[in-house]
């Protein structure tokens, strides 16, 4: 059944959020963003309004690269959930998501991606552009899974951690809370 959602924040990132959110939710029909969002058409409201926004779901258009970003990006997250928002899972119909994986509150997965089996993601996960989870992966809250990275089986990626663009994580290797692996690079090589 179609949903009217809130988006928070209506920059860059927020475009392919919503494209992906009107094919798998229904739509946005209300956001919180200082800026006006010419390219949406839907009502702003003011971020203080937005308790008042009822049972409306909330989906964040709010990306993050660092892991101050992404750690205030999840506690906004949480501040929604804490006021009785459901945050419902934004899948792209291009992404591909396993029936065995799971996706935590909030969770975005865009065009192209991969979500394979066993995978597990935490709230508020971002599984860029036709970024790949392989099988039996854990990604931690709050992470992003950049455009194209790779993250091969049995991974764990910590909370708020950013797996830059391009860059592969290879099997079982683990990358802590709030770590960085840069674009285009290769992590957990054997020593």
């Amino acid at each position: 059944m179609p949903m009217n959602c809130l988006l928070i924040g209506a920059g860059g990132h927020a475009k392919a959020v919503v494209e992906a959110a009107r094919a798998s939710l229904g739509g946005v029909s209300a956001y919180a963003d200082p800026k006006p969002a010419d390219w949406l058409d839907a009502a702003q409201i003011d971020d203080d309004d937005s308790a008042g926004a009822g049972d409306m779901p909330v989906i964040l258009g709010l990306g993050g690269v660092t892991a101050e970003h992404l750690e205030k990006r999840l506690a906004l997250l949480r501040r929604y959930l804490g006021r009785g928002h459901a945050a419902p899972v934004v899948r792209h119909p291009a992404a591909y998501i396993s029936a065995a994986a799971e996706l935590g509150a909030g969770s975005i997965v865009l065009g192209g991606a991969v979500v394979q089996p066993g995978a597990v993601l935490g709230e508020g996960v971002i599984v860029n552009t036709r970024a790949v989870v392989e099988h039996d992966t854990a990604i931690g809250a709050g992470a992003h899974i950049a455009p194209g990275a790779i993250v091969l089986g049995g991974c764990r990626i910590g909370d708020c951690a950013m797996i830059g663009a391009g860059a592969v994580v290879l099997p079982g290797a683990v990358v802590g809370d709030g770590e960085l692996v840069p674009a285009l690079a290769r992590h957990g090589d054997p020593a």
